[in-house]
Parts: C-alpha cells; structure tokens; sequence
C-alpha cells in the first residue's frame, strides 16, 4: 500500500504542528460561516503518532460548545492510557481499520518491524469500547478476502458500525478483485442490500449503512451536484497548513488552495476549483449521475470505470431498497437515525 504517504514523490516527514492545529480551529468558524457543525477528521499514516496536535485541536474547540466534533482513522496500534485519554476528551469517532482474523489482517497489517498487529488491534477496541466511545469497524476487501466474510467477521467485534469495501486500486494491481472474485463482491453487496430491508422492517438503524445516504437522497427527491463537497463543504489540510480539496489529494500536483493563514483565498479557491470539476461527459451520459454527483475526485484518477462501477452498483441497490418501501415511504426514515 501507500504507507500514508498519499501522491507524494517521497514520504512526507513533517508532522501537524500543535500551532497549525490549533489555527485550524480558530479560523473554521469565520472562514465557514454558514457550518452549523465541523466536524474534523484525523487521517494518516498513523495519526495517533501524533497526540499534541490533536489535544491541542481538542482544548481550542471545548470552549466553542457543540460547533465541532471529532473523528479518527486508526490502525488501531497505540492503545496507551494517554492515547485513549485524549479520544475520550474529544469523544471520538474512531474508524478502526481490522481486516479480519488473525491469519487474514496479519499479511498486510504488519508493523514497520514487520510484527504482527491483530492483537494490538483488539486490545485498542476494548479499551476505547469501555470508555463508550462509537467505533466503526472498517475492512480492506482484497484479493483472497470476501466481502461477504469481512462483514461476518465485523459482526462478531464489540463495534457500533461496519466498514467494509473494495480495495480502491486499478484492477491490474495484484490485491485487486478481479474475476469470480469480483463477481463475488457485487453478489455480496445485493446481500447487504436485503439485511438493510430487514432492517427498516424491524424499524432498526442498519449496522451496514452503505446504502442509507442514497435511498434518502430519493425519499427526498434530491439530486447531488457533486460526489463528496470536495472544495465547498469539505477540505483536507496537509501538515504544513496547505489547503486541499480533500485530503486524498495531498501530495497531488495543481491541488492546493492555499494556506489555512491566507484568509479567505481557500475558501475562494475551493469553489473555483469544484466549478472546474463538475461531471465528466461521460458522466452526464449515465444513469446514477443523480445518486452519484459525479464520482470520487480522488479515486477515478486511479481506479477510472472500475471506481464507477462500484459506485453504479450501490446506486441500483438503494434504488431497489426505495423501491420496497414505496407503499409506506415514512418507514425509510429509521436511515436517518431520527427514530
């Protein structure tokens, strides 16, 4: 894999500064002042690694009240008192990458010594699970790894939710799903898809929640006009303060905004540059374009039709979820988590 360096030539070897941190903070609220709530994500490598800034980012908001919130990708490793003591301050969301048992999460989740990391993983759960903290599971599916069994294993931890999906890589590399293997993948999500049907029956919020967004996008009757915000309701900040689209574009040539101390130009920037990346032509020729928005801005560069279909095969499938219920649309809003 990519090893958290992103597009960048080389390893990025600067960390967040405790001071850029909290810029972020102070500045988010007027730069942003039609965000009723920020949340911010803490993305890697391995940002743990990394607990000034985050505390520093954590203390700069307490006093803002409700206005932000917290949110981690972790490979779960550093399980220390502090570590676990500044996620529960900041009442974290935590996305915690487990890949599944021990003989399948072990190949590839492996310390910079080569160690094997499944054990570290599941202590960390126990630990962030006993302070209460909400814990979304989140599974790489590769080659030699279904998603049908990522999503059993997922179902035997303590989490609150799941995560699990297609590696996002060109289809000619050697852990992507291809063949029988694929076929396989979108055979599972149409399983996911009847378990969410369960799920809305029981009038329960589905552990699965792939599909929720879209299906009351059309409960709804809205369309998206882009994929993500990328540029205009989300942004990516690299550790040097630059601003991004999205984080997934860090190290990407041509995709800075600006600087997190250049006023407003960012914010400028970031919708001049979503207005130059509306739909592609081919993009205005297909079906989902409404459920869709056009596309992953970081992932058609690298996975092109293959990052479509994956994303035309959720549409249909919340298309057939919304299409259950059309007699008694109301019992579609236990997605929201209203009830």
């Amino acid at each position: 894999m990519d090893k958290g360096k992103f597009s960048y030539d080389v390893n990025n070897q600067q960390s967040l500064s405790p001071k850029t941190a909290k810029r972020l903070i102070e500045v988010l609220p007027n730069r942003l002042p039609w965000a009723k709530h920020i949340c911010i994500h803490f993305y890697g490598g391995e940002p743990l690694l990394n607990l000034p800034a985050i505390n520093e980012a954590i203390e700069t908001a307490l006093p803002k009240g409700d206005l932000f919130s917290f949110a981690i990708t972790t490979n779960g490793t550093i399980a220390t008192e502090k570590a676990i003591g500044i996620l529960k301050k900041g009442r974290f969301n935590i996305i915690l990458s487990i890949d599944g048992p021990e003989q399948i999460h072990d190949i590839y989740r492996r310390t910079k010594n080569g160690a094997p990391t499944h054990a570290k993983v599941l202590k960390f759960l126990e630990k962030v699970k006993s302070e209460k903290l909400f814990v979304r599971g989140s599974s790489v599916v590769r080659k030699g790894w279904s998603l049908q069994d990522a999503c059993a294993y997922l179902n035997t931890l303590p989490i609150d939710a799941i995560k699990a999906q297609a590696v996002r890589l060109p289809t000619s590399n050697m852990i992507a799903l291809r063949g029988e293997e694929r076929t396989d993948y979108f055979s599972h999500l149409k399983e996911i898809g009847k378990e969410t049907n369960e799920s809305i029956y029981q009038d329960r919020y589905p552990k699965d929640d792939r599909f929720n967004n879209r299906v009351l996008q059309l409960l709804c009757k809205t369309r998206r006009e882009s994929f993500c915000g990328a540029g205009t309701r989300t942004f990516g900040m690299s550790s040097d303060g630059t601003m991004l689209p999205c984080v997934l574009l860090a190290g990407k040539k041509d995709v800075s905004l600006g600087n997190i101390n250049e006023g407003n130009k960012w914010v400028k920037e970031g919708v001049l540059w979503a207005s130059k990346h509306r739909p592609r032509k081919e993009c205005q020729e297909c079906w989902a374009l409404p459920l869709c928005g056009g596309g992953c801005p970081a992932m058609l560069s690298v996975c092109g039709e293959d990052e479509c279909e994956l994303v035309r095969a959720n549409c249909e499938i919340a298309l057939e979820i919304y299409a259950k219920f059309l007699g008694h649309p109301q019992d579609l809003l236990v997605l929201s988590g209203a009830l």
